[in-house]
């Protein structure tokens, strides 16, 4: 990878981290929430609960991970855009196929990470929960 494939590569990480973070964190706000509601009857203590909520989020990831990317993968566009990187990257003399690399790069990455959350570590961490939650009630 060239000097701006590589800085393409990064601006797409750096947008699409942004967006995880905000996405998961609402997610896990709300899921938090609807087990705070669900566990208040049963008087079971904040750790327990903050806990067991933990095991929710590789579920979460894998639910919001699809937009995550397209959120994130928007987001840095529009900073090209706006930053008139793009016509400085064609101005190189760049093809719009040198600018697909680092993005198909990108999306080979998202899509192994989804295949490793959705065979392997969400129904793990979901066992997992259920099994404190049983225990919990």
């Amino acid at each position: 990878m060239n000097k701006i494939n590589l800085y393409i590569f990064n601006q797409i990480v750096k947008s699409c981290t942004l967006v995880f973070f905000i996405f998961v964190s609402i997610a896990w706000l709300m899921q938090i929430s609807r087990i705070f509601t669900m566990m208040n009857n049963l008087n079971i203590q904040f750790l327990d609960i903050l806990s067991l909520s933990m095991w929710l989020i590789p579920n979460l990831i894998n639910v919001t991970l699809p937009f995550i990317t397209i959120f994130g993968l928007v987001l840095a566009f529009i900073k090209f855009e706006r930053d008139k990187e793009i016509i400085a990257i064609y101005s190189l003399g760049l093809s719009t196929s040198e600018i697909k690399k680092p993005l198909i790069f990108f999306l080979i990455i998202c899509i192994g990470i989804s295949f490793l959350l959705n065979f392997m570590l969400s129904p793990f961490s979901y066992d997992i929960y259920k099994k404190k939650e049983f225990e919990l009630r």
